[in-house]
């Protein structure tokens, strides 16, 4: 393993299985002993994942995997809810390939979450269903806003994950904000849509927020 890709690449999946805890840190030397790379190709690996919001580089302490304070969740969670909450108040103009392509993105969380609902598949599909809401905007550049935010997104999507299982909610009761959105955007009800999409983000932003206190007393 040689390159900072590919480097970032194993991090990266090894932080969203939650192999590596929040606060996790991250030295140079041991990672290219086990990975068998220079501590230059670790270096710039860890910069990428810092630019993708999964690592955190602290001043004469080095890089650790990042974790999250109330205001972090507050803040990623605004940036969600603006774009997600006008996307869902397109959906009544949008065209229908716009629309189809959000029950697609059901389809493939459906089948992310029966299959392993604590799993990297299912945050992956649940942030899909998501941009796939927003993309009833038809807007790229503000797509690309939520794709920029997606690392820190998913990552959280994956400590909501834990927390549910270890919580015995059943996959099905998650999935039940997702096809109330799916179904007011169906029916091309953007105020249905925007309540529905409101719903969703308040709650998980409330379980992020109490999660990330009850780590940050340790």
């Amino acid at each position: 393993m040689t390159s900072p890709a590919d480097v970032a690449r194993t991090l990266r999946d090894r932080i969203l299985r939650l192999e590596l805890p929040s606060g996790t840190p991250l030295r140079e030397i041991a990672l290219a002993e086990e990975l068998g790379c220079s501590r230059r190709t670790v270096r710039e690996a860890l910069l990428t994942l810092g630019r993708e919001g999964l690592v955190a580089h602290e001043r004469n302490r080095g890089a650790r995997v990042r974790s999250f304070g109330p205001d972090d969740i507050r803040d990623l969670y605004l940036v969600r809810q603006m774009l997600e909450e006008a996307g869902a108040a397109a959906c009544a103009d949008a065209p229908a390939e716009r629309i189809a392509a959000v029950t697609d993105a059901l389809g493939e969380l459906r089948e992310a979450a029966r299959t392993a609902q604590d799993s990297v598949r299912h945050a992956i599909a649940d942030m899909r269903f998501h941009g796939s809401v927003i993309a009833l905007l038809g807007s790229p550049r503000l797509d690309q806003v939520f794709a920029l935010a997606g690392g820190e997104m998913a990552f959280a999507i994956r400590l909501l994950q834990r927390n549910e299982v270890d919580e015995r909610i059943v996959y099905q009761e998650v999935l039940a904000d997702h096809e109330r959105i799916h179904g007011a955007v169906q029916a091309r009800d953007p105020e249905a849509a925007v309540a529905a999409v409101r719903a969703h983000i308040e709650e998980n932003r409330a379980i992020l927020i109490r999660l990330a206190g009850r780590s940050a007393r340790g």
